[in-house]
Formats: C-alpha cells, structure tokens, sequence
C-alpha cells in the first residue's frame, strides 16, 4: 500500500495510462475539445415503427363462438309500422260560449265615435248597427263627373330655316368682342447679368454701412445680503397649512405593544413551529463512476441506484503497446471527469505489449448496504487476473478516507 496521493497527483498520473469503452473505434478525432467535455456520447435506441402491418394474417374460418355483443345485444325480429290514422279533420261548428285567456286579458273599451269623425261641420249621431244601405257624405260631397275626351293636337313636322343669318342678335348687340392683353409671367423679373468685373462698389454697403458694437457694461457687483427680520405677512403655504388640531384617539398608546423588530428572534407560537417540524433529511449519495480520456466521466453505479448496488463496465488500452493502465474512482454526477472528486485509483501494471484496443479489462463496482464501497478489475482474457493478484501488479492508492478497499 502507498501513500495516499491529492487528486491533482493522482490526474496527474492518470496521463499516459488513460483508458476508454471496449469496442469503440480508434480512428477519429483523439484530442480534446470543450464538445466532447461537455457532451459526452450516448448510445441511441433505434426508433421503432409507428407503421401497422398491412398484411393481416387473419383465419378464415367462420367464427361460431359466443362474444358480448351477441349476449348483449341479441337480434330482434322488427315489428310492422303500424298504419298513420286516416279521416280529414272536421271543425265544430257549435258556438264558443266558454270563457279563453284572449277575453281576459284584452277586454273591449269603449270608444267615442265623436273623437273620430272628421270636421265636416255636420254633428255626429250615434253609430249604427244597421246594414249600409249605398248612401255616404263621400257620393254626396264628390258627385262623379263625364270625362271630356282629349283633344288630337296634330300639325306638320318642324322644319328647320336653312338660310344663313344676316340680322342682328341680342348676343353680339350686349356682348362686344375686346382686346385680350398677354397675361405677365407671375415670376421674379431677373437683372440681365454683366460681364464687367467687381470693382468693390456694392449697394450692400451703401446702405448698410458698419456700426462698431459697444461693450456690454458689467452687472453691478455687491453681494446679497437676506433680510434678518421674521416674515409677518401672509403666504398661500401659511394660509393653506394651518396647524389643525390633533385628534387624541388616533394616536398610539405608550402602554401598546413594542414595535416589531427584523433582528430580535421569534419566541412566540405559531402554526409553522406546531405544524411544520424540522426533520433531518439523509444526505444524498453521489454518483460513482471512472474516469476514461478526453477527461470525460462513466457512471457504474447511479446515485438513485438501490442498495445494495453492483457496476461493472468493459474498458481497454487508448495508446499501442500500453503496459500499464490507471483507474481514477471518482464521486460525482457531472459528466466532465475534472469536475467530480477522485476518491481512489488503481495502477494495473505488467500487461503485455499489444496494439490499442485489444485488452478487455472489466472494472466492478460494489457498494454494500452499510455505504461501503469495494472495486475490483477483471482481466477478461485467460489467466490475467490470477497472474496479476499473485505477482501483485494491482496498487490501490486511497485519495481521502471514505471507505475505498481495494479488490
């Protein structure tokens, strides 16, 4: 047994002597990249069909069982449709003497027939209830008179004077033809431009000769001094806000409770300390796992695993004629190898030269129901493992004490 070594140590040791899945190819890609750090691969399940089949392989003969369809619903011979009654409806012809909603509800007024008549001059009489006999003030005021016979008013066609016209109208006597001027082109008149150079004179200085600019005079100096006597005039602040009387029954009592203090701590009781205890929950236990190259972390056994709980992983050389194979035991669940803790390690020493690959060397994890955790390394090529316990090239080296034994 050596002595135990610090993590950075044990990683430390760890280059060279790196190890990886069984099975995996060793052409690609064999640096290291913030991808596959952070996002290590995972084996992907082939998506199953979602497709029926569409060859149903059915059997074709009769089906003479009894099913719940039958017994629940047995075959009923269907009855006859019984005949519509017949005959054409014939009304009552007896008087209604009963008494309806319609004579209860909407009752007859009375009605004056002298609001209705119109003014014609005449007085009204009652109204009667005998027959109209063919006598009304309408034939009386409007007799019917013959209709004269419309006059034929024919003549010849409209024939238009074809000679031209020579007289005097009133349109050229009141609307004599006058001289039209050409309208003035409405935009500025433009000075026709002189070839003749500058010679200084402009009327720009003629008439806005240049006036010399006086001086501001300075703001007469002094400092204010405010006036030491009491204001005792009036303000809209002093006429507005006028000391109102207190009312003695809204303010606090000095016998009240204190105020409430953040800091002071709670002695009372509440419903949260009857209700609510503060159990002690059990700590979590991490996940266990080996570190392989690319510094990428293999879970064997997961931190929601019951137990007692066993992980065994297949794993091989990364480098050709690899004589010597480390493995880091680390606690963690993140899937980077450097973030998690190394809590052990295993030097496997003396294999024999090969190309990478070829070794299969299977790590077990156990953890018994008391949390104690054992590992052990399986050559699984013949005679290896007795050769390697008995010579003694298994070192276990223990990075901190939380029950790490060597297989």
């Amino acid at each position: 047994m050596q002595q135990p070594a610090s993590p950075s140590d044990a990683r430390a040791h760890f280059q060279g002597r790196e190890i990886q899945l069984h099975g995996q190819p060793n052409a690609g890609f064999e640096g290291q990249s913030s991808y596959k750090q952070d996002y290590p691969g995972h084996s992907v399940a082939p998506r199953q069909p979602f497709a029926p089949n569409p060859q149903y392989a059915g059997s074709g003969a009769p089906f003479d069982a009894h099913s719940s369809y039958k017994q629940d619903f047995p075959a009923h011979p269907p009855q006859p449709r019984p005949p519509a009654p017949g005959g054409q409806y014939q009304p009552n012809t007896a008087p209604f003497d009963g008494t309806s909603a319609y004579r209860d509800n909407y009752r007859a007024p009375a009605m004056d027939p002298s609001q209705y008549a119109r003014h014609t001059g005449r007085p009204t009489g009652p109204v009667s209830t005998a027959p109209f006999d063919g006598a009304s003030s309408y034939k009386q005021d409007y007799p019917q008179h013959p209709l004269e016979p419309r006059q034929a008013h024919g003549g010849p066609a409209y024939q238009p004077n074809t000679a031209p016209f020579d007289g005097t109208s009133h349109y050229k006597s009141q609307y004599v033809p006058h001289q039209v001027e050409p309208r003035q082109h409405a935009g500025p008149v433009h000075a026709p431009h002189s070839s003749v150079p500058f010679d200084g004179t402009t009327t720009h200085k003629s008439d806005y000769p240049v006036h010399p600019i006086e001086p501001r005079p300075p703001a007469p100096g002094g400092q204010y001094v405010p006036n030491a006597a009491p204001f005792a005039g009036s303000s809209e602040s002093r006429d507005a806000y006028q000391p109102w009387p207190i009312d003695p029954s809204t303010m606090q009592r000095h016998g009240g409770p204190p105020p409430m203090r953040p800091s002071a701590p709670f002695d009372g009781a509440s419903t949260y300390k009857q209700e609510f205890k503060g159990w002690r929950l059990p700590p979590r236990r991490p996940a266990l796992g080996v570190q392989m190259t690319g510094d990428r972390a293999y879970t064997l056994i997961p931190a929601d695993a019951p137990l007692p709980a066993v992980g065994r992983q297949v794993f091989t050389t990364v480098h050709d004629n690899q004589a010597e194979i480390c493995v880091l035991v680390l606690r963690g669940d993140a899937p980077v190898a450097s973030r998690n803790a190394v809590i052990g390690q295993f030097d496997l020493t003396g294999l024999p030269p090969g190309p990478r690959g070829s070794a299969r060397i299977e790590v077990t994890f156990q953890v018994d129901p008391n949390n104690v955790l054992s590992a052990a390394a399986t050559d699984l090529d013949a005679g290896r493992q007795e050769q390697w316990l008995r010579q003694g090239s298994m070192v276990a080296r223990i990075a901190n004490s939380d029950g790490v034994t060597p297989a």
